[in-house]
């Protein structure tokens, strides 16, 4: 019997083990690079045309970087969280304590047998792999080969069997991604990801085999995609503040929702007005040409644009806190007048305070995407998709949902070409003393809108990736006019440049049909439309199955990762068995074990880790329990307030 080859042995194992990766070497038969085969049949390199890969024997390559990359390997260090900075009082309380148990004893790192993941860029001829987790015990092992030629030729030297035994026997995962768009790598990594936990990203390794454009971009995309995993979305006391707004809101004034869903596209244009630095040296250019373009105005930008006599179209307000009312009032106090109103009308969250609200004219509400209060209390509307994190993403959501598809940023920075300046002169941020100051620190360099340098942090490279996100799914022609950071998608226009043909838009027909898109409410009859005492019951079911996971898996949970994946696989079940009732709970329940895996993943000894681990068991029981009696009064409050409601709506 003729023998398999080691490619016809790997083909068989991955048709089962891989079947993405097997079908991948099927179909490339006709490939324009080649390996390079010794005399047993196994390739050693691999021909690009005019040159190979690795100009030696591949084998002598991997030992030798590898050995390079032990001596300073790339690896992700969480910052520690510091009580101060942690807006959920269940991760306060719980790093507090953490911090106390653990006093000066942590070790700098997690230790190798406490990695969460690594991620290997470039798999070439993958035999580097084997070498890498000999001396590493990651979870999760992530492969990404932007080249779907290369993993093919791997078969002929990788024992993809060998290495998928291996990762069995460390009890890690291991996953592919082959993607030459490193956006769309990004993409299949955030999923990863996110079914690993997020205390997986702590102390993760990262090695990239070949550079390429493509392999840096990846690389860079990996580290933003932690930047953005590493902050905290969404709190129990954050989404009851969301609900009850939400409530008061509708109960309170006339208005007209707006359906997520998109509406049938259009050739007119919208100017999306953030509060970048850049957007004081744009004022005169929105002067000029506002009356050709619907002006959407994001957030603190309405301070300067009221400031330098220019009323937008709309004000787009998403954030549900006081600081946002304090914001609004100080603006008003200085460009209101004597009138009740700004006199500009207003695009919101349905969730921000009515403090807001009642500032603005005509209100066009809407529900924002993954929210508690969208969840529970948004029947028959689709949440706007996109809102997140910044208000000018808001803005630039709601003008696609519109129907908008020419786009003009203004503002919209990013970051800042200049990284002490954070925002426009004549914001809030600078004209009123102990405002919170947002995100000013910006330690990454990336390119700018128009060339050289610019700087940025985690968020607003999160509100980059949404700008282009939108922008691509949606086929929005975008001018980006604002002097910040380089927006994937768009096109750079400087201010001065800027020319608009044709007429100028009749602002009142554009309104008319915005009301005429949306459905119109009475104060009060929103909640009429709404099931209150039916989320009521379903909140009920999901907390009994809530309090049995604390008695039963909580106790027994040893390792705090193997207790992060039970509680993800119930909260994924959960919510789909349940709803949205289970979103007011799952972002303080989630948020919890990334906190402690700082403390944990660092524990000096055996004894420290089962201390730590002891007192996360009873923080966590402890703020769940609260969070359960707490939205239990929320629930029933809602449904008697609106029990007459519920028989209209019973009625018809």
């Amino acid at each position: 019997m003729t023998e398999l080859s080691l490619f016809q042995q790997n083909l068989i194992f991955l048709d089962a083990a891989l079947p993405g990766v097997a079908s991948l070497a099927r179909r490339s038969t006709d490939t324009i690079t080649q390996p390079v085969l010794d005399e047993t049949g196994r390739a050693i390199d691999i021909d690009i045309g005019g040159a190979r890969l690795y100009n030696q024997n591949a084998i002598d390559f991997a030992r030798a970087q590898v050995e390079s990359w032990r001596k300073s390997p790339m690896r992700v260090v969480v910052g520690c969280p510091e009580p101060d900075s942690l807006s959920d009082p269940c991760t306060k309380a719980l790093s507090t304590e953490l911090a106390a148990c653990a006093g000066d004893s942590l070790l700098p790192m997690p230790p190798v047998e406490q990695a969460g993941m690594l991620v290997v860029i470039g798999v070439g001829l993958g035999l580097h792999v084997p070498k890498l987790l000999e001396k590493i015990k990651p979870r999760h092992v992530v492969l990404i080969e932007p080249m779907e030629e290369f993993l093919v030729h791997s078969l002929h030297a990788l024992d993809w069997r060998a290495l998928s035994d291996h990762c069995t026997a460390q009890n890690a995962s291991l996953d592919v991604i082959v993607q030459l768009d490193p956006r769309a790598a990004q993409n299949e990594l955030d999923e990863l990801m996110t079914r690993f936990g997020a205390s997986a990203v702590d102390g993760a390794y990262a090695y990239v085999h070949y550079q390429t454009d493509t392999t840096i971009a990846i690389t860079r995309a990996f580290h933003e995609l932690v930047g953005m995993k590493s902050i905290m979305q969404g709190y129990y006391s954050d989404e009851k503040l969301m609900i009850e707004n939400t409530v008061s809101n509708v109960d309170t004034h006339e208005f007209w929702m707006i359906d997520g869903a998109y509406q049938a596209p259009h050739d007119l244009a919208a100017f999306i007005i953030g509060s970048g630095p850049s957007l004081d040296r744009s004022i005169e250019a929105i002067r000029a040409w506002k009356g050709h373009a619907v002006v959407f105005c994001a957030g603190s930008a309405l301070q300067t644009l009221l400031s330098a006599g220019i009323k937008p179209d709309f004000q787009i307000e998403k954030e549900n806190n006081e600081t946002t009312e304090a914001r609004i009032a100080h603006i008003f106090e200085r460009s209101g007048g004597d009138n009740e109103t700004f006199g500009v009308d207003l695009m919101a969250s349905v969730s921000v305070k009515a403090g807001v609200t009642r500032l603005f004219d005509d209100k066009f509400l809407f529900h924002r995407e993954f929210l508690s209060s969208s969840r529970m209390f948004g029947d028959a509307h689709d949440p706007v998709v996109g809102t997140g994190p910044f208000s000018a993403n808001t803005a630039m959501a709601l003008a696609t949902t519109l129907g908008f598809r020419k786009v003009y940023l203004f503002g919209c920075d990013c970051g800042s070409v200049d990284p002490a300046a954070h925002h426009a002169n004549d914001t809030v941020y600078n004209t009123r003393e102990g405002h919170a100051q947002g995100h000013n620190d910006m330690p990454i360099q990336v390119p700018g809108n128009f060339g050289g340098p610019a700087w940025t942090n985690s968020y607003y490279l999160w509100s980059r990736w949404v700008f282009e996100t939108v922008i691509s799914s949606a086929e929005v022609t975008a001018f980006n006019c604002s002097d910040g950071v380089a927006i994937p998608g768009t096109l750079p226009v400087h201010p001065e440049d800027l020319e608009i043909p044709g007429a100028g838009l009749d602002k009142a027909k554009v309104v008319r049909a915005i009301k005429n898109a949306g459905r119109h409410f009475n104060a009060g009859q929103y909640m009429a439309t709404q099931d209150a005492e039916g989320r009521l019951r379903v909140w009920h079911e999901f907390a009994l199955e809530m309090r049995a996971f604390l008695d039963d898996v909580l106790p027994a949970a040893e390792h705090l990762h193997d207790f992060e994946a039970a509680l993800t696989e119930f909260l994924n079940r959960c919510d789909e068995e349940y709803g949205g009732v289970v979103v007011p709970l799952s972002g303080s329940a989630r948020g919890m074990p990334p906190v402690a895996g700082y403390y944990i993943n660092r524990a000096a000894d055996a004894d420290a880790h089962a201390r730590m681990m002891g007192i996360f068991r009873d923080v966590f029981r402890t703020h769940i329990e609260n969070i359960l009696d707490d939205a239990t009064g929320l629930l029933e409050r809602i449904a008697a307030d609106h029990t007459g409601a519920n028989e209209l709506r019973a009625a018809g």
